[in-house]
């Protein structure tokens, strides 16, 4: 269907510069194109010129998604940090060991449960049910609560907490 549509398209420029081309010579004989053919050769100019802008719109607008998205992740990833910042001061308020287990998924808890009405639209835009948003926080709770090596010697913090 393409190639039909773009074959037609050409075939109508090459008759139309083929008759401007022969319109040029004064000698030589000239086909006038009658309006009709002339007016439906403009508009389908017309239909060729807003695809091209449309094409031009949708791409900017894609290109403008994916910044935009970018930014929402970047604002998320923010504001997990202090989500799990509170939920680290809660902790150490009550004198909980921030090393076991049980804590650091009450760490994950409480974060997702000051997070997810401070955000919703944030979440709602990135797809991001409850379940992720505990897995994602699950996966940063390690800047707020490392956990000590067994060997004692200090565990390295990954460059983003630095």
């Amino acid at each position: 269907m393409r190639i039909f549509k773009w074959a037609l398209i050409a075939l109508a420029a090459a008759f139309f510069i083929a008759n401007r081309a022969l319109a040029a010579d004064a000698d030589a004989y000239t086909i006038k194109l009658p309006p009709e053919l002339l007016s439906t050769l403009v508009d389908y100019l017309f239909i060729g010129i807003s695809a091209l802008l449309g094409w031009a719109v949708k791409k900017g607008a894609d290109l403008l998604h994916v910044r935009r998205e970018s930014l929402l992740v970047e604002r998320l990833e923010q504001g997990m940090g202090y989500a799990l910042m509170y939920a680290r001061e809660k902790a150490l308020q009550k004198g909980a060991a921030l090393t076991s287990i049980d804590t650091r998924s009450e760490l994950v808890a409480v974060a997702a449960g000051y997070l997810a009405p401070k955000m919703p639209g944030v979440l709602k835009e990135l797809n991001i049910d409850p379940e992720g948003l505990r897995e994602r926080l699950l996966g940063r709770v390690d800047l707020v609560a490392p956990v000590p090596s067994s060997t004692g010697l200090p565990v390295m913090q990954p460059a983003s907490s630095l």
